[in-house]
């Protein structure tokens, strides 16, 4: 799948994520996030981003820690997954504020938010000229933070675009993560790799089609 390169920044497919949701509210669920206008507020692009990094920065250190566990280094693995458990504890983040309520997830009652996404061109996207045009017309937008405009720039053109979000189940990450630290902390380093495993497998995709191509 060819990506619109610009637009899988962290930063700024976060962003579009909640502009489109408020696009869309008329057919599916409201999320949590009240936006009120076509564009985020710099407050609440800054508090999306951040959340979205926290969560990105937590499942990565997990990552790491798996990959220290098996090259040996016990005490590093300790250290990212204390690291992890931090980002994932951190009073001064209202996850809340941002969970992903409009589609079914695999555990109930758990929480997931959106910890990172990509904004990718249709598997049947052929190329032209006008649609280079435009999909350059439209990275330019994006990156002046003009997501609305990027995206209509795309429709207008016939361009068929996907988002792919990922998405963390707060709670079970949370306690995967507390366990595989008591875990290291007996030196039952097996143990706390399967936690971690179990961490890093929590993590699901949900991709929706944005733009349909003409």
């Amino acid at each position: 799948m060819k990506r619109i390169l610009t637009a899988t920044a962290l930063s700024l497919a976060m962003m579009s994520t909640f502009t489109w949701a408020a696009d869309g509210a008329t057919t599916a669920p409201a999320a949590t996030t009240t936006v009120s206008a076509n564009v985020l507020t710099a407050q609440q692009a800054k508090e999306v981003a951040k959340v979205a990094q926290q969560g990105f920065n937590a499942m990565r250190d997990v990552q790491y820690a798996r990959v220290s566990l098996f090259r040996g280094y016990p005490d590093v693995a300790q250290k990212l997954a204390d690291q992890a458990q931090t980002l994932l504890s951190d009073d001064s983040t209202n996850w809340k504020d941002f969970i992903k309520t409009d589609k079914k997830t695999p555990l109930a009652g758990d929480n997931y938010v959106v910890i990172n996404a990509s904004i990718s061109l249709a598997e049947d996207f052929v190329a032209t000229p006008e649609k280079q045009k435009a999909i350059d017309s439209a990275n330019a937008k994006f990156k002046k933070g003009d997501h609305k405009g990027a995206m209509e720039e795309l429709r207008l053109a016939g361009v068929g675009v996907t988002e792919t979000q990922y998405l963390m189940p707060l709670k079970q990450t949370q306690q995967a993560v507390k366990k595989a630290q008591q875990l290291l902390k007996e030196g039952k380093y097996y143990e706390a790799n399967l936690a971690l495993k179990g961490a890093e497998e929590g993590i699901i995709t949900d991709s929706v089609s944005l733009v349909g191509a003409n």
